[in-house]
């Protein structure tokens, strides 16, 4: 099965104008919200740069650790 990048992208597209489309006609909606941009996938060519002691440095600074994972809490409403 080979993919046709231009259409998922054509559907992508559309998929996100009719979320956008549907958050129009909500109540309460966020005036704020829409955001416009020419493309919403990476070029091919676009790499992005690692920092291999991210993970370590992260760590070290988090309040609570266990077996290489950030132990955090989930905020109560």
């Amino acid at each position: 099965m080979t993919l046709d990048h231009q259409k998922i992208t054509q559907q992508a597209k559309k998929i996100m104008d009719n979320f956008i489309s549907a958050l129009d006609k909500a109540d309460n909606k966020n005036l704020d919200f829409t955001v416009k941009r020419d493309s919403n996938i990476r070029k091919d060519n676009d790499h992005l740069q690692t920092n291999n002691d991210f993970s370590e440095r992260m760590l070290k600074n988090a309040p609570n650790v266990k077996n290489d994972c950030i132990v955090a809490e989930r905020k109560k409403w």
